[in-house]
This record gives C-alpha cells, structure tokens and sequence, in this order.
C-alpha cells in the first residue's frame, strides 16, 4: 500500500506549466474541496492529474471521531468503484493502508457530481458540489493538496478563494490513527483549526461539534512551496514532523490551469461537435460619461447611450431634419419597412416623406434598431426571444427554448437621397438579436443562437430518442449559426477556432451560443465573428472593450416567484474582449459573486470601465452575502501575474468597510457609473440613493445615502453636478402586517444635487398622475432626450401613459382612470425644474376610453428636440410640437 502511494505522488508532482491555450487543456471537474451542502461539517477533496484522480474524504467513524480516507484510480474510469483505503502510521512513518470499503464518483458538470459509497458494509448516496465561500479570482492561487515528499503520509488540503485562506490538515492522533483539523478564516495567514466530532456517513446527521486546536500559520514562498510554522502543541504520532516542513502540491498548481477560469478557443471541430451535440441531448423544450454639458453646437437631441462614443441602435434615429423609424402594426410590431419624415422651419412644420423597403421580416416590440452615421443608415431587425415580453418572472435568459430559431437583419442603405435611401448591402444572421453597438465604422452585433434541429429543438420528441448518438449523427454545420449575404447561399459565420467555452459551472452543455459579429460599414462585409459557448445575461461595450456577463450557475425558472430561483451561491463570469481596429481578440476573464440581473437594458448599467478597470454591481437573493437582499461592487483589471485573468482589486462592502449598498430586503432598481462615482437606488419602502466614491480605486466607499419617498428607476447625469432620477412614487402598504413593502403610485421626476460628496440633496420632486402611470423609459433608456443648450438651460422629454381624477373604487391599494398619453418635457434653469406644456398624442375614445392596447406612452415612445421643438415617435408615426406649441399629427 505505502508503495501505490508514492507512485501515486510520483505521478501527481507537476511543474508550473504554462496557461493552457484550448479546451482540450481544461479539468474534467473543479479541482478543490467539495461537500454535500446537505450534511455539513465534513466534505472531500477531489483533484486529478496525469490521467490520475484522487478522492480524500473527511468524515467521522460511528462513535463520531474525526477520520480520513482514500481513492484513487484513472480518469477514464470515473463512474466505477473504487477502493477505498484508511491509512495508518506506526514506528515513525506511514505503515499502509486497509481497505474499508468503495467508493464511485460519477461526474454530472464541473461543479456536480453523485458520490455512491459502500463503507463496512453499509451503503449511501451524496450529491456533491464544490464548497464555495468566494467567487472572487485569485491572481496566486495555493489552493491544492500539499504533503512533504520527504515525509509523506499526512498532508494538507488548501483553500484560497478570494480573501478566504483555510484548509484541512489530515495527520495521525497519538496512537497512529488518521484523524483531521480544518479551519478557514478571511485576510489571515494565521488561521483557528478546530477539530471535530460528528455524524458517520451512515448515521442521521446531527451538527458537528468544533473544539479549537490553536492556530497555524502558512507560510507560502511561492504558488508551489509551502511551510506550515507556529503549530500549537496538538497530540499527534511520533515521526509526524509538520512544523516548517517543506510541502508541494500533489496536484496541478493553479497557474497549469489557466483553461478552468477562461474563454479557451474550442480549436478543434470534433470537440466543439461533441459538445453541441451533448447539449442538443440536454435540451428541454419547455461610463464613461460625465457632468459636462453638450457641445454648444448641438442642436438636436441624439439617443440616450450607456458610454459615450459607443453608438446605440434605436427605433428612431435623425439628422436633426430628417427623422426615420420603423413601421409598425397595430399591436406593435415592427414591420420591414422604414417611414420618413421631415422637419422644416426650425420645428415649425413635419411632413411624411414616404417608407422605403426593408429586408427582414415583422419583429417583435423589442428587436431591432436604426444606426445613422452620416449618409449610412443601417436597419437591425430581426426577431427576439419571445419570453422577454413576459418580465424577469419568466426567466427568459435561463430558457433554451425561448431562443431557438433567431434571425437577425443587418441592412446597410445608402441615405444620400435622404427622403429615399437605397440597400446597399445585406446581411441574414441566425440567432436572436441580444445587442447592437457602433464605434466609427464598426457595427458589433451580438446575436444568441440555439440552432433548430429536428428532433431536438423543434417539436415534441421522447427524451429517450433525443440520444447522443442520434445527435451526432448532425452534421456539425448544421449546429453552427450561419449568415447569409446578399441573398447568396449560406455560410457558416464561425469555426471551431472562434468559438471560445466559458468556464461550465454547474450548467450541462447546451447547444447555445453568443455570437459578437464586426461588421465593416465603410466597406461593407463582416470583418470577424467570435462566439462563447451558453448564455449571456449583459453586454457592456467602451470605445477598446467589449464585455459580456453570464452566471456560472443556471437560474431555474418559476413563474410562482418575481425572479428565478437561483442557486445558493452564484457567480457570474465576465469576459473581455479587445475591440481592436481591424480584429476582436477574448484578451480576460473575471468572476464577480451574484448576478446582473434579469433586464438586459439595465444589466448595461450595472458595469462601468474607467483607466483599464471594469467595475460591476451584482446581486444576490439569496442571503449569499449575510443577507436576504444584498448587492455588491467589484472591480475589476487584468492581471499581471496571471495572463488572461481579470483579477479581482476590491469589493464593497468588506472587512474594513461593512455597510451595505441597500437595507435588508431592498431590491436594486438603478445605477449609474459617472466618473470617478457610482450612484445607486435601492427600494422596499422608501428610495434610498447611495453615493459610491471610486476616486481609490482598491478601496471604493459608501459617502453618503438620501432617502426620500418612491424609487429610481433610471439615473442620467445632469450639468452642474446634478443628477435626474426618474420612477415611481410609491406608499407604505401601512394596512398590511409590518409594511414591508410599498404600493407603486404615478411617476417621479427628482433631482439630486451630488456637488457634495457624501451628501446628495433633493433639490426638487415632480409626481405625474397616479397609480397605474407608466412610461417607456421604465423599459428602455433610449425613451430619454435631452438636449443642452449653449446658455447653460437644459431641455429634456419623456413619454409616460397617465392615470389621475377619482379613484376607481375604495379598494386598496387604489386604481386610477387612464388620463392621456403624452410627452412630457421639462426645462432645467438653474437649479430649477420646470414642467413646460406637454405634447398629447393620445386620450381616451368611446372604443377605446381605457386606452389603446398598444401605447407607445409605455411601450417605445421616442422624442427629438429641437431648439423650442419637439418631434414625438411612436408606434411608427410621428408627431410635432412646434415652439408655438402648435400641434402637428400623427403622420
């Protein structure tokens, strides 16, 4: 037995080899401590090596003793018994091992697993996951199994994940028996071990009963040498020398395995087959900105974009005298033709100049968008996944299904002749359309494609015939999105060298892929497509990066619950690539614990890039971090030990700065990165606005919060350092138990004065209608105008569907009749707010005194100013508001 050890520790000692570059180099499972969350207080450690794998399990024997065994035995038979060994030491040194039992460890994901064990006879079933204290990235990671060459037989198990350091010690008692200690502490190289009695894998579980060993330090001289000193006088076996001795890693040292925490290039097309073909099996159908004024040269409001310099599609887009959109129907879908207008006069007068031929096909309320750059106007329509329409409750970003089948346009036309541009080149993407980003002469389409094959994503098949032999029986072209020009044949948009895996977490393999294809507008033609393997839940761009976030753990979808229940501790992967000039290169990875969110127009806040570093708000409702509510910023910026990481600088809140960005139970509704701050709403009764300083980048804080009535939904950086929230009022529900929660009421116009750090003042409130009010810009920021004026004024527009008069009835909480439909419009003097004349576009009919089913008040109402005037969009027809305040339309 002492012999098969040292082979095996012979075949475990690796050299610190270089990142891996492809998925052929990726670990077959999460290397680390794992545990079956069920039965806390013991768990394993589970790692593999040259073709090798090894178990260590800590458990307790039936009289409830602290003991330790193991298994080893190829990768390739994962999923068959194996041995499993209680070791002993006697004399001095290591005497052997006795077979006890076995053990079959079957691998579902990289962060699942069923352990099955027979144990003196007795037998039992564990599902295992990895025991996760930190999502965060660790430039150096110790983590591993140690032992001592020279003294082998008894080693330590490490854990370092994010600022956590701890481990488990397995050693010998006074009479040779294994036994282990195990500790974990934050931001401490010293660390409390604590030995234990608890329940044998067998017996009904009770808690573990800890009793304080001392502490022990650990003493790294690099990532693959190891000296634990300081030990306190704790009985062991004679010959059993830990104190200063010499350790290495049994396993593979972190830095060999760059491809467990990075987008690694699938590179060869039978690995990236096998993998979509395992996931067709798996398939169930079911800122850059800041306070600064506009240019004095502006004269007409643009669209409301994230960052500035990274234009954005949207349903209207003008040259300040000619003003295009999209047709619609009359439940709003977007059409395949364009409708134009013209503004003359200053604003005086608006005349329809025609409609002009798209290719394409009717798309949804949310899909698509225009992009004008001088005489280019490019159309993105397409179709996109139809659970969007349902909320967050749906768990769209989650279902497979709602993202089969996606066709996305690109038209590129020649608006010379404005009033009647002309195609000039045309692209037919698969996939659904996620995002849409310009940087000069670059179009960035982000596509989400699950490709449609029969049998598998298209009607009802019996699992037991969706089988992985039937699916890869499918061409691997067939898998893969493919992109048609100018009505030519179809080719494929990606190889496997350009599709890159994410790191898996706990989600199967699916036939999922996020596609970010550059397309040239100069000279049209697709530059470049890259593709990750799976979902994507927010796409951030700057003018060099672009970034897409997707959670490691899959969300499962409720319709019971306001959100998707989600795992107890996510983690979301945030990967960077480069937007070079001629070419897109995956350059970083980082994780950030919690998620983004479920609203893909408001995940886009939530991350902000300044001098290199990405900063990120997540989320979590699941107490992850302390709480039943909690939100958390990290930032980011790439590493310079560890190449293609994005390594974690800092988070808040932490050890030395524990005040949280929102109360208990408060969700986060808005959040706006502008400089060197991050301003952030949170909500359950009352609206408080958290005033984030990020001026030292490795330590952000909390300078101020305000609470006042209702909520911010949306956050926009105003001259003269201000800052506009817009949302809703909102009421204590005070009939109703303890009032925890709120009732909605009409919308909210506020501004804030951030001048002060640490102190944001309300300056001025301005409640429109009551309860049952809603607006477009609750859905999208593109529904917001501005336009700054050379005199220091600033002018600005927002659609909004009003209710008010008498209460419907005494029902509580109270409705409201609909009012009207209008744009609203505000001027900003000095540092007052003033409501000005709205522009009405709709009011009840006697067909329809409840309002349109359709409103673009709500939906996708869009506005342009003009000096005094305003031009209204929505629903595919156009209105005017003269500076005389003269109405014109719809036309």
């Amino acid at each position: 037995m002492r012999s098969r050890l040292l082979l095996f520790v012979a075949t475990f000692l690796w050299a610190v080899a270089a990142p891996a570059a492809t998925l052929a180099d990726r670990s077959l499972f999460t290397q680390g401590h794992w545990w079956n969350e069920a039965r806390p207080g013991s768990g394993f450690e589970i790692f593999h090596a040259g073709g090798q794998a090894m178990v260590i399990w800590y458990t307790y024997t039936p009289d409830g003793k602290p003991v330790w065994y193991t298994a080893q035995g190829e990768v390739a038979t994962l999923g068959t018994p194996w041995t499993l060994l209680r070791h002993r030491w006697a004399n001095g040194r290591k005497a052997g091992a006795d077979s006890v039992g076995t053990i079959t460890l079957r691998i579902e994901t990289a962060e699942t697993a069923a352990f099955e064990f027979d144990l003196a006879g007795t037998r039992g079933t564990f599902k295992l996951k990895p025991f996760t204290v930190s999502g965060l990235g660790n430039e150096v990671d110790h983590s591993g199994s140690w032992f001592d060459p020279a003294n082998s037989g008894w080693g330590i198990t490490v854990t370092e994940q994010g600022d956590v350091l701890g481990g488990v010690l397995y050693t010998y008692d006074a009479g040779g028996a294994p036994t282990w200690l195990a500790g974990f502490d934050r931001n401490r190289r010293d660390i409390e071990m604590f030995t234990y009695t608890g329940s044998c894998p067998n017996c009904a579980w009770t808690a573990s009963t800890p009793r304080s060993a001392g502490r022990i330090t650990f003493d790294f001289a690099s990532e693959t040498r190891l000296s634990l000193r300081d030990l306190p006088a704790i009985p062991m076996a004679a010959g059993v020398a830990i104190e200063g001795a010499a350790l290495a890693q049994i396993g593979r040292p972190a830095s060999s395995r760059a491809a467990d925490r990075s987008l690694v290039p699938f590179a060869e097309s039978s690995r990236l087959k096998a993998y979509i073909a395992s996931g067709l099996v798996n398939y169930v159908g079911s800122s850059g900105v800041d306070f600064s004024p506009a240019p004095a040269s502006t004269t007409f409001s643009g669209t409301n974009l994230i960052e500035a310099g990274v234009d954005e599609a949207d349903l209207m887009k003008s040259d300040g005298e000619y003003v295009y959109t999209f047709a619609q129907d009359a439940f709003g879908a977007r059409l395949p033709r364009l409708r134009i207008a013209q503004v003359g006069g200053g604003g005086t007068s608006l005349a329809f100049r025609g409609e002009a031929p798209l290719d394409g096909e009717t798309i949804s309320r949310a899909g698509g968008g225009l992009m004008l750059d001088g005489t280019r106007l490019v159309a993105i329509s397409g179709t996109r996944a139809s659970a969007i329409a349902f909320g967050p409750g749906a768990g769209v970003w989650s279902s497979y299904s709602a993202w089969v089948g996606g066709k996305t346009y690109v038209e590129i036309l020649d608006a010379t002749q404005r009033a009647a541009p002309q195609s000039r080149w045309r692209a037919r993407i698969d996939g659904h359309l996620v995002a849409t980003r310009r940087i000069g002469e670059t179009l960035y389409v982000v596509t989400r494609n699950v490709p449609s094959v029969s049998g598998f994503t298209s009607g009802y098949v019996p699992a037991p015939l969706r089988t992985l032999e039937r699916a890869n029986a499918v061409p691997l072209e067939e898998m893969l999105p493919r992109v048609v020009i100018n009505g030519a044949p179809a080719v494929p948009l990606v190889d496997a060298s350009q599709v890159f895996a994410p790191p898996q977490g706990d989600r199967l393999p699916s036939a999922d892929m996020t596609v970010v294809t550059a397309i040239d507008l100069a000279q049209p033609r697709i530059r470049q497509s890259l593709a990750v393997a799976g979902s994507t839940d927010a796409v951030y761009v700057t003018e060099t990066n672009l970034y897409l976030a997707g959670t490691r753990q899959a969300m499962r979808a409720n319709s019971g619950l306001l959100l998707p229940v989600q795992p107890s501790f996510a983690v979301t992967d945030v990967h960077r690539l480069r937007l070079g000039t001629n070419s897109m290169e995956a350059v970083g990875t980082g994780t950030v614990e919690g998620y983004l969110g479920t609203e893909p127009d408001k995940a886009a806040f939530r991350m902000g890039e300044a001098a290199g570093r990405l900063r990120v708000v997540s989320s979590a409702t699941t107490g992850q971090w302390g709480a039943s509510v909690s939100n958390r910023l990290t930032i980011l910026e790439p590493s310079t030990v560890t190449p293609g990481l994005l390594r974690t600088l800092s988070y808040l809140p932490n050890t030395a700065r524990p005040e949280r960005i929102g109360k208990p139970n408060e969700l986060l509704y808005a959040t706006r990165f502008v400089g060197d701050r991050l301003y952030a709403v949170t909500f359950l009764k009352t609206d408080p606005l958290y005033v984030v300083d990020l001026t030292n980048a490795a330590d952000p804080k909390i300078t101020g919060a305000l609470e006042v009535p209702g909520f911010s939904d949306y956050l926009h950086p105003l001259p003269g350092n201000r800052l506009l929230g817009f949302g809703l009022d909102a009421i204590p529900a005070g009939s109703f138990g303890d009032s925890q929660f709120a009732w909605f009421q009409g919308l909210q116009v506020a501004i804030f004065d951030v001048s002060e750090d640490g102190k944001p003042r309300e300056m001025q409130r301005v409640n429109i209608g009551k309860r049952g009010s809603d607006s477009a810009l609750l859905k999208s920021h593109h529904a917001f105008s501005s336009l700054a004026r050379a005199d220091g004024t600033l002018s600005f527009a927002i659609p909004a569907r009003v209710h008010d008069g008498a209460p419907n009835g005494p029902s509580v909480p109270q409705s409201y009749p609909y009012l009207r439909s209008e744009l609203l419009r505000f001027e900003l003097v000095g540092t007052r707010l003033l409501q000005q004349s709205s522009l009405v576009f709709q009011a009840p009919t006697s067909s329809e005194p409840y309002g349109p089913s359709f409103d673009p008040g709500r939906e996708d109402g869009r506005s342009l100013i003009l000096g005094d005037a305003v031009v209204f969009v929505g629903g595919g027809r156009f209105w005017l508001q003269s500076p005389a305040g003269a109405r014109t339309g719809p036309l």
